[in-house]
């Protein structure tokens, strides 16, 4: 970006410094009053306003900040208006002063305001608009110590800069609250996925051959690199997840800018890489599948012509590939397709239609090839029935999640829409400018790469089990990504006949001229943000007590059970895992996540088997979640899975295992419920 767009002269720099001002302190006016209010109403609702020093305290700093701001704001209309910029001037002049060391107050700010809002999202800062006013309020504190700490003069590029760095903080932070010791589960399927990853080492963790996962082996192999060394505890492995989110999304961003970025300044390429963090991160691209782009960002070359360079972009793509083969079925095609949204990207059209296309057909057919082999020979490796492996392909398909639902209220369509289209805009008036510089089948191509990788991301989407968010739509994220950073940065090959535009400027840099592609572009820059904001959670503070009491509980029953009968864990398997409760062997079959997978798809010689040995009294207990048998339906958040779940499993077990009372009672606090064989069916049971 120029320096002088929206640079401020002499006469301006007065009224950017009055609107930040007036922005800043109606912010804290507004948030100190929510602050304020909300904790009246909790220390009413708790019975202790009249009773609690602290909660006095607290809301009478709250309405001192409120009417301090409210001074300020009113101020800055008044005859003081001249004496605040004055006391500004000379803060700014401090803050030059100390240069580079701005860097240090503005990780403060950005640290300490975070974490706050973090913690005080569900209760102060709720609803959703009022989250985001906090947020607001993070970048304009952080903006004048970037201001000077980067030495940028241009406002709206402070203004940028330090959104992102309080939104990739943000999302840091958001990241590292799941980073815990609490020994069970922090969500619905949280520490299955420890358990699914220690598969691959099974006989030295469990003294056991296991057989490995069926599910998302890619992911898990990555996950269970930690099992390597001996005894590492379940917070440490809870940490490497989230080193693999930050890491992998931030390569994947460096990866892009590094190909693509080279035209941009040294400013716009830290924002790129800002923006594409949080971009990858908003389905999100879960970090396994990045791996089956990376090598092709980083070493693939579709115009190769030494026999080096040719051999690493071939050893790329069959990497990719097969590495895609052990992810989604709906991944195994995305390595040779970016491979060809790369040759389009950067290679001009040549004579005839198949001398140009030739090369990613082949691509193609070789990579969904490999990709399809690596699945097969994974399955003949794992040790598992290959029919487990097709259950994507039989599950149902509720298609009324592409609209508002229960289950995610915007709906895949229009959340999907409301990211794509300023990026959708602003390629369109790209496309305006290079309709003549581009052979039209390059254009077509990128289109209809575009078209079907949403479409397929559409219906992974619908399936029984999704379309809670966006990250079904994964693989078409990766791709708009890809083609968006490319014509942002003018970084195509035009073809040879078409006339010489090399010259214009990133487009990154055009759309300040205009008013509409100014607003597009801001859309895209804060719109990751915005959506990730919706969903943040403070850092988990479990009752330990309680915690501790229901552990105790679970080993006394535990140890009361003969050695020569079994017990299952449906649920909480980590416990085995990490070594939370010992000398129990391990029963491979029907963990939680897998056997609510089997429900979904209705996979009946599974069920049967987990129903006969439920009759047979297999297991003399069972570790599981709280049953319940009533049926929801689509009104209700994930309602048809709970059916499923309710129908082919809860139901089924209660039938001959019963609930043991008190156990259930100590263990409330953590969700778990402890089964028994029953001497007798229960009523109502065929």
């Amino acid at each position: 970006m120029s320096q002088h767009h929206f640079s401020p002269d002499q006469s301006s720099d007065k009224r950017w410094l009055l609107l930040y001002l007036r922005l800043t302190a109606a912010l804290f006016a507004l948030l100190a009053l929510r602050g304020g209010i909300s904790l009246i109403q909790e220390g009413l609702e708790r019975g202790v306003l009249f009773a609690s020093l602290r909660y006095q305290t607290a809301v009478s700093v709250a309405f001192l900040f409120f009417l301090f701001s409210l001074l300020i704001l009113f101020g800055s209309y008044w005859r003081t208006k001249s004496k605040l910029l004055t006391v500004i001037q000379r803060l700014k002049a401090s803050l030059l002063a100390l240069g580079r060391l701005n860097l240090v107050p503005l990780t403060g700010v950005n640290l300490i305001l975070a974490f706050a809002l973090l913690e005080l999202g569900s209760t102060i800062f709720q609803p959703y608009v009022v989250r985001l006013l906090a947020l607001a309020l993070l970048v304009l504190l952080g903006m004048p110590f970037v201001h000077v700490g980067f030495y940028i003069r241009n406002p709206l590029q402070s203004l940028i800069t330090s959104f992102l760095i309080s939104s990739i903080t943000l999302q840091i932070l958001s990241l590292l609250t799941k980073v815990s010791t609490y020994p069970f589960t922090l969500e619905w399927s949280e520490a299955s996925r420890y358990y699914y990853a220690s598969l691959f080492l099974g006989e030295r963790i469990y003294g056991v051959n296991t057989a490995w996962t069926v599910l998302h082996p890619s992911r898990y192999l990555l996950q269970a690199i930690p099992f390597l060394l001996p005894n590492s505890p379940l917070w440490f492995h809870r940490l490497w997840q989230v080193c693999l989110w930050i890491g992998l999304s931030g390569l994947t961003a460096y990866a892009l800018l590094r190909r693509f970025g080279k035209p941009l300044s040294p400013w716009l390429r830290a924002v790129g890489a800002g923006w594409l963090f949080l971009f990858i991160l908003l389905g999100p691209i879960y970090y396994h599948l990045q791996l089956a782009v990376l090598p092709l960002l980083l070493g693939f070359q579709p115009n190769a012509r030494s026999s080096a360079a040719k051999g690493i972009s071939t050893f790329v793509l069959i990497l990719s590939s097969l590495w895609a083969g052990l992810s989604r079925l709906n991944w195994y095609p995305l390595p040779a397709l970016i491979a060809i949204t790369l040759y389009l990207l950067e290679t001009p059209y040549r004579n005839t239609y198949w001398r140009y296309f030739w090369r990613p057909v082949l691509w193609a057919t070789t990579g969904i090839g490999l990709a399809f082999a690596a699945h097969w020979g994974y399955i003949r490796l794992s040790g598992n029935p290959p029919e487990w492996f097709g259950t994507s392909l039989t599950s149902q398909l509720l298609w009324y999640r592409l609209l508002p639902n229960a289950t995610y209220p915007p709906g895949i369509l229009l959340a999907s829409w409301i990211v794509i289209l300023p990026i959708a805009f602003l390629l369109y008036r790209r496309y305006v400018q290079l309709r003549n510089s581009l052979h039209p089948w390059r254009w077509l191509g990128l289109f209809g790469i575009l078209l079907a990788l949403y479409v397929g991301g559409l219906v992974v989407s619908v399936k029984i089990g999704g379309g809670s968010n966006l990250h079904n739509l994964d693989a078409f994220w990766t791709s708009l990504g890809i083609v968006f950073t490319a014509v942002m940065t003018h970084n195509l090959t035009l073809d040879k006949s078409a006339p010489e535009t090399s010259s214009k400027p990133p487009i990154i840099e055009m759309p300040l001229t205009d008013k509409w592609n100014r607003i597009a572009l801001i859309a895209v820059i804060i719109l990751p943000s915005l959506f990730l904001s919706s969903s943040l959670e403070p850092f988990f503070r479990p009752d330990w007590s309680a915690t501790e009491k229901a552990l105790r509980r679970l080993q006394s029953l535990v140890k009361q059970v003969p050695a020569n009968r079994e017990i299952l864990f449906i649920s909480e398997r980590q416990l085995l895992t990490f070594a939370y409760l010992r000398d129990i062997r391990l029963v491979p079959e029907y963990e939680r996540v897998f056997l609510m997978e089997m429900a979904m798809a209705n996979n009946q010689p599974y069920l049967q088997q987990f129903y006969e040995d439920l009759r047979e009294h297999r297991f003399a207990l069972i570790v599981n979640e709280p049953l319940y048998v009533t049926a929801k339906g689509s009104p209700v958040r994930f309602g048809e899975e709970n059916d499923a779940w309710v129908e082919r499993v809860a139901k089924p077990l209660l039938c001959t295992y019963k609930p043991i009372q008190q156990a259930r009672m100590l263990l409330m606090g953590v969700e778990i419920q402890i089964l028994e064989p029953r001497s007798k069916r229960a009523e109502g049971c065929p």
